[in-house]
C-alpha cells in the first residue's frame, strides 16, 4: 500500500483544476451542466475525505485510491469532477436530494442500499470487515474477544450492526473516523471495527495500533452510489470503469495503493 501522510484534520476549501473540495457551493447537476456547457461537463461528487487509504486529503488535496479512479472515471466521460467532502452518514442523504450527482467513498453495495440508490457495477470486490485494537491489548485477538467489549465504529455504516452481531456490550459510534481511532487509543473504547483496507492502513502507519484475527469478508463489493433510477449516469460510469480495467489502468491505480496481489 502507497505510504502517504495525511492529515487528519481536514479543513480548508481547497479548489483545485480537477478536484473541488468543501467548496461553498457546487454548479448544476451532472446533467444539466452538459445542457449548459457542451464544452465542460461537471460530475459533482460526494467523499467523506477521512477515510484513508480511499480518500483523504494530503497537503490541502484529496487523494487516495477512491479519488484517483473518479478522476480517471469522469476523465473517460469527458467530465471535470468537483469533490464535496461530507461525513459518511450524510452521503446518502446529499446523492437521494440531489446536492452531488454521485458518490464514492468506500461504500458497500448492500442490498438495504440498493432499495434507495442505484450502483454501478462493483470497482472494489475485495471488502470486508477488521478488528483494530491497541497493539499492546492481548485481550484483543479475534472476534470472539469482542463479546462483553465496548466497540468503536464509523456512523452510517455496517460495523454496527458487525458488532453488535458478534457480542460487543455496547457499540459507541462516531461521526469520523479519527475520533473512532482517537477513542481506541485513549481507551475508550476497547476495540474499532473498519473495512479491511482502512483497518490495515491504520495498523501500518501507526506502531501503537494492530489488526486483530482474521478479517470477515463481505458479500458485495465497492460501488460509486447514484441517485436511484438515473441509469444513464449509471451506465457512463459503468462504462468507464470498464475501459479502465481493459486498458490496465485500474490495475495500475490498485497496485499504487494496495499492491499488485489482486
Amino acid at each position: 500500500m502507497k505510504k502517504a501522510r495525511w492529515l487528519a484534520a481536514a479543513a480548508a476549501c481547497v479548489c483545485a483544476a480537477v478536484f473541488m473540495s468543501g467548496c461553498s457551493s457546487l454548479t448544476g447537476s451532472y446533467s444539466s451542466a452538459t445542457e449548459q456547457n457542451h464544452k465542460e461537463k461537471v460530475l459533482r461528487v460526494g467523499s467523506d475525505l477521512n477515510y484513508p487509504p480511499f480518500e483523504f486529503e494530503e497537503n490541502g488535496k484529496p487523494t487516495g485510491f477512491d479519488m484517483q479512479l473518479i478522476e480517471a472515471v469522469a476523465d473517460r466521460m469527458g467530465a471535470k469532477v468537483e469533490v464535496e467532502n461530507i461525513t459518511f452518514s450524510d452521503l446518502i442523504a446529499a446523492v437521494k436530494d440531489n446536492k452531488v450527482d454521485a458518490v464514492i467513498s468506500g461504500m458497500e453495495g448492500t442490498d438495504a442500499r440498493a432499495k434507495d440508490l442505484t450502483f454501478s457495477d462493483p470497482y472494489f470486490d475485495k471488502a470486508g470487515y477488521s478488528i483494530l485494537a491497541r497493539a499492546d491489548d492481548e485481550a484483543v485477538s479475534g472476534w470472539e474477544d469482542l463479546k462483553g467489549k465496548v466497540v468503536g465504529t464509523q456512523a452510517g455504516t455496517r460495523h454496527t450492526e458487525i458488532s453488535v452481531d458478534v457480542g460487543a456490550e455496547r457499540v459507541q459510534s462516531f461521526d469520523q473516523k479519527e475520533n473512532v481511532i482517537k477513542a481506541l487509543k485513549d481507551g475508550t473504547v476497547e476495540a474499532a471495527v473498519l473495512d479491511t483496507p482502512v483497518a490495515m492502513y491504520y495498523a501500518k502507519h501507526d506502531s501503537g495500533l494492530k489488526l486483530a484475527g482474521e478479517p470477515k469478508l463481505s458479500e458485495k463489493g465497492l460501488v460509486i452510489v447514484v441517485k436511484k433510477g438515473n441509469t444513464e449516469l449509471q451506465k457512463e460510469i459503468n462504462a468507464a470503469l470498464k475501459s479502465l480495467r481493459e486498458d490496465g489502468t485500474y490495475d495500475s491505480l490498485y497496485a499504487e495503493w494496495f499492491g499488485s496481489g489482486k
